[in-house]
């Protein structure tokens, strides 16, 4: 990763917007500065990626202060959108059937 960065000349990066270790420390390890980890704020991600991003920041991924209390309990608290699957197929088209 960090090698597109070394061929542009990029010595320090200001703003770092990932939530990925491996990222970070690939650039880092490198020797390009990273001065700040922007943290991704709560309200800027949406109900539908709440699962997603839960289960990487439980994982280990860095999201700063804002997600640093996630722990088990709260993993499996975090619930997703509900598609439907169980239900009948045919009841949407049921419900707009208009009777005689």
């Amino acid at each position: 990763m960090p090698d597109p960065l070394h061929w542009l000349g990029v010595t320090k990066i200001h703003n770092f917007i990932s939530m990925s270790d491996m990222k970070y420390n690939a650039i880092v390890n490198t020797g390009i500065e990273i001065v700040n980890r922007v943290e991704i704020p709560k309200d800027l991600v949406p109900d539908d990626a709440q699962v997603e991003i839960t289960a990487k920041v439980f994982h280990g991924y860095n999201a700063g202060k804002t997600y640093q209390d996630i722990d088990e309990d709260e993993l499996k608290q975090t619930v997703g959108r509900e598609y439907g699957y169980n239900k009948d197929p045919n009841a949407e088209d049921k419900k707009n059937i208009v009777q005689d």
